[in-house]
């Protein structure tokens, strides 16, 4: 029988291209032509839509570089398969249009897994498990847990297209909603920081790390993260194969522990993931 645990953080031994190529290519085959993943490797030109969201996405604001575990995931990928990654920047707001326009082929934006949203777009497996936080001005005693923000005459910021906004219309329809059109996940936070909103809502990690830059603020549910979803990446809906390709690039990643190793870089990540604890098939040796 497996046994799952939950470590804290990413962190891998590395494996070369050539452990990856026979899978993918085996993958790609399989398909047969004229699925996505044929289209892809025969062009030799993969679209993968992306939202700035440090440590897996980070865009210098001054080159326009990219880099982060999950650019680099994907550069490993298309080097694999010997295919040129084409980056297209998107947001929370439009990344479903993007898919459904043929604007990129495949989305890296670490999405929340909902019923909403799958109703949009197809996911991949899950690949990390992450929960939300609040932050609010150090000091207010109003808010000890996620039913608190449930009260009238107090704004939550949100991020427009994020998955906490389905959560605050269910779960706190009493407050006011103040919705933010941004790939910017701190914005939320600056809101309070600058005094126009009561609480801001978004990721934990995005929360822990805001609140420690900024002393005048809290993250009201430090260490007791709420919602905790599963995060995937997205194709548009239809495109089994490439989400049966990416999968498989994902368990080869992940099992080997070549994500960890590119992940090593850029410090703690603030996610989970579910890793095997294997037992011996069949006698013990």
């Amino acid at each position: 029988m497996t046994e799952w645990s939950i470590p804290r953080r990413l962190g891998f031994a590395s494996l070369g291209a050539a452990g990856l190529a026979p899978l993918i290519s085996g993958a790609a085959q399989a398909q047969g032509a004229g699925g996505v993943v044929d289209k892809i490797v025969r062009e030799k030109q993969f679209k993968i839509g992306f939202i700035p969201s440090p440590p897996s996405a980070i865009k210098d604001p001054a080159s326009g570089q990219l880099r982060g575990f999950g650019i680099d995931a994907m550069r490993f990928i298309c080097t694999t398969i010997g295919a040129e990654p084409v980056f297209v920047e998107t947001t929370w707001a439009n990344f479903v249009s993007g898919l459904n326009s043929g604007q990129f082929d495949f989305c890296i934006a670490g999405t929340f897994a909902t019923i909403l949203r799958a109703s949009a777009v197809q996911f991949t497996k899950p690949i990390w498990y992450l929960g939300y936080s609040a932050v609010a001005k150090r000091g207010e005693t109003r808010f000890t847990k996620p039913s608190d923000l449930n009260r009238e005459g107090i704004k939550i910021a949100l991020i427009q297209g994020g998955a906490s906004v389905e959560y605050a219309r269910e779960n706190w329809p009493k407050a006011q909603h103040v919705l933010l059109a941004t790939g910017n996940l701190t914005a939320p936070f600056v809101e309070v920081a600058a005094g126009r909103v009561d609480v801001g809502v978004e990721d934990a990690w995005q929360a822990h790390r805001f609140a420690q830059a900024q002393p005048g603020v809290v993250d009201l549910f430090a260490g007791q993260p709420y919602n905790v979803l599963p995060i995937n990446w997205s194709v548009k809906r239809g495109n089994q194969d490439l989400v049966e390709f990416m999968n498989i690039a994902i368990d080869f990643l992940m099992t080997t522990g070549r994500w960890e190793k590119m992940a090593e870089p850029y410090g703690p990540s603030g996610r989970y993931f579910v890793k095997p604890t294997l037992s011996v098939f069949g006698p013990a040796a």
